[in-house]
C-alpha cells in the first residue's frame, strides 16, 4: 500500500442501519483498496475505512479475495491486529471494511527516520516480538498471512504495534485454486511462496526474517541485481550475515534470523512461540523491562513523538519513565536497578553466578524466568476473549498462547489486559515443577458501565 496525500472526502457517506461513517482524509491505496480516515457522527470515533477500488468488480477473484479478507478479520480479537468495527457494501456497490484507526506510521517509514535507517537493536527486538505475537495468533487459527513487509506493520504512538492487511491471507487447508499465480511482495516471499508451492505457517517465518533482518541493518538479505532477480536469490543464495554488515548485532539475534532465513523449511522454527520465547528471553537479558516504554522513548527519539505526546503515551506511569529535557536517558535507571540488584546476587552468592551454565538452584527474584531455567514453577493462562499478560509488571505474552510461562517459586503478581475489558489481577503462588493455572472470564467495560 502507498501513501498518499490528503485529500477532501469524496462526497458521500457510508451509511448502514444506526450506523454511518463519514470519510475525511485519504490514508493510501493499494492495487486492491484504498484507506480512508473516517468518523462516525454520532460518536465521533474516529476510525479506519478500507474500500474496494471501484475499479474491482466484487464478484471477480480480486473482490473477492476483499470479501475473505474481511470474514479473516472480523473473526479475530488480538491487540496485534487492528481490530475490525463493522463491514458491508456502500455506495456503488463497494464492499468495506471499518477498521481501528491505528495512529501512528508503518514500519517502512520509521525506519527511514532512523539513523543509517537501522533500529537500535532492542527496539527491533520488541517490533520483532510483537510482530511475532501477532503471527502466532493468526497462526494457532490455522491461517498464514502471506505478505508480511514493513508497509503493512503498523507502530502506534501509544507503543502498539499491528500487523495489517490480511488482502492475501488464507486458511492452511483452503485448497480452492485463486487464479492469481504466485501471489505476494517478491521480495519478503518464502522460497517455497517463489515456487508456488503449497505453503504453511513456516512461510510467514522466513518473510518475517527477512523483515527482522531490514530492521537491523537497513538492508535486505536478498536484493536484486542485473546477474540474478530477487526471486532467484531467495531460492538459491545465501545472504550476508547480520553481523557483517552492523558490528553491534547480537549473536542471539543473528542465531533467531538464520533460523528463521533456512531455505529448506523443515529446519526453521517448529512454532512461532518458539521464536517468541527467544525473542522475550533476548529482551530479558538486554534489560527491557517494558516493550512499550522502550518503543516509546524511541518514538520521542526520531520526533514522532515531541514531550507532550510522551507523557500522554505513557500515561500514569510517565513519571518513572520520563524526565525533564538535559537529564540521562529515561530508560537508564530501570536498567540500572537491575544491574544492582545482578551485583547484590554476584556479593551474596559467589563469583560462580556468573558461569554461563544454568545454576539448577531456583532464583530468588520476581518475575518470568528464560524457558529451560532449572527448578521453576508455570504458569498458564486461558483468558477470553483474550489479554495481555504481565507477570510483577512485566508483559510476557498474549493469550491465546499453548506455551506455559516459568516463573521463580514464590508469589507473584498477574495482570490481565484488554482494552475493551475490565483489567483483572490475581495474585498465585508458585511452587517448583508445578503448574499454576488461571482461566478468566474477562468482562467488557460497557457492562460494568451498564452496571453502575
Amino acid at each position: 500500500m502507498t501513501r498518499a496525500s490528503a485529500a477532501p472526502a469524496p462526497g458521500f457517506t457510508i451509511a448502514a442501519p444506526a450506523r454511518a461513517w463519514k470519510l475525511t482524509e485519504k490514508l493510501g491505496e493499494g492495487t486492491l483498496s484504498e484507506v480512508w480516515r473516517a468518523t462516525q457522527p454520532p460518536i465521533g470515533r474516529e476510525v479506519a475505512v478500507k474500500l474496494l477500488k471501484a475499479s474491482v468488480a466484487p464478484g471477480s477473484q480480486l473482490g473477492l479475495r476483499f470479501d475473505r479478507e474481511a470474514a479473516l478479520l472480523a473473526s479475530m480479537a488480538h491487540q496485534n491486529i487492528p481490530q475490525v468495527h463493522d463491514a458491508g457494501v456502500g455506495p456503488e456497490g463497494r464492499p468495506f471494511i471499518v477498521m481501528e484507526l491505528v495512529d501512528g506510521l508503518s514500519l517502512a517509514a520509521l525506519m527511514k527516520r532512523a539513523s543509517s535507517s537501522q533500529l537500535p537493536c532492542d527496539v527491533a527486538a520488541v517490533i520483532a516480538l510483537k510482530l511475532a505475537r501477532a503471527l502466532e495468533y493468526v497462526h494457532l487459527r490455522g491461517v498464514i498471512h502471506r505478505d508480511c513487509k514493513p508497509s503493512n506493520v503498523l507502530v502506534s504512538r501509544r507503543g502498539d504495534v499491528k500487523l495489517a492487511d490480511f488482502g492475501l491471507a488464507r486458511e492452511v487447508t483452503d485448497t480452492t485454486p485463486e487464479g492469481l499465480g504466485v501471489v505476494g511482495t517478491p521480495a519478503y516471499m518464502s522460497p517455497e511462496q517463489v515456487l508456488g508451492d503449497r505453503l504453511d505457517f513456516r512461510s510467514d517465518l522466513f518473510s518475517f526474517g527477512i523483515v527482522f533482518y531490514e530492521m537491523l541493518t537497513a538492508r535486505r538479505p536478498f536484493e536484486e541485481d542485473p546477474g540474478r532477480t530477487v526471486m532467484q536469490k531467495i531460492r538459491l543464495d545465501r545472504y550476508t550475515p547480520p553481523r557483517s554488515v552492523r558490528r553491534d548485532v547480537p549473536p542471539v539475534l543473528e542465531r533467531v534470523l538464520g533460523r528463521c532465513l533456512e531455505k529448506n523449511p523443515a529446519h526453521r522454527y517448529p512454532s512461532t512461540g518458539a521464536l517468541c520465547d527467544d525473542l522475550n528471553e533476548y529482551l530479558s537479558r538486554a534489560g527491557v523491562s517494558s516493550h512499550e516504554a522502550r518503543l516509546i522513548a524511541y518514538l520521542r527519539e526520531v520526533s514522532v513523538l515531541d514531550h507532550d505526546g510522551e507523557r500522554r503515551a505513557l500515561g500514569p506511569v510517565a513519571s518513572a519513565w520520563t524526565k525533564p529535557s538535559g537529564e540521562r536517558n529515561p530508560l537508564r535507571p530501570a536498567v540500572f536497578g537491575q544491574a544492582l540488584a545482578g551485583l547484590a546476587l554476584v556479593m551474596g552468592f559467589g563469583a560462580n553466578e556468573l558461569s554461563l551454565s544454568r545454576d539448577p538452584t531456583p532464583t530468588p527474584t520476581l518475575g518470568p524466568r528464560p524457558m529451560g531455567t532449572p527448578g521453576v514453577g508455570y504458569l498458564r493462562v486461558l483468558a477470553r476473549p483474550w489479554a495481555e499478560v504481565s507477570v510483577d509488571g512485566v508483559a510476557v505474552d498474549t493469550t491465546p498462547t499453548a506455551r506455559p510461562i516459568p516463573l521463580a517459586p514464590g508469589s507473584h503478581f498477574v495482570r490481565l489486559r484488554n482494552p475493551a475489558c475490565i483489567t483483572e489481577d490475581r495474585s498465585i503462588q508458585v511452587a517448583a515443577g508445578a503448574v499454576v493455572w488461571i482461566d478468566a472470564e474477562l468482562r467488557a467495560a460497557s457492562e460494568a458501565r451498564h452496571g453502575e
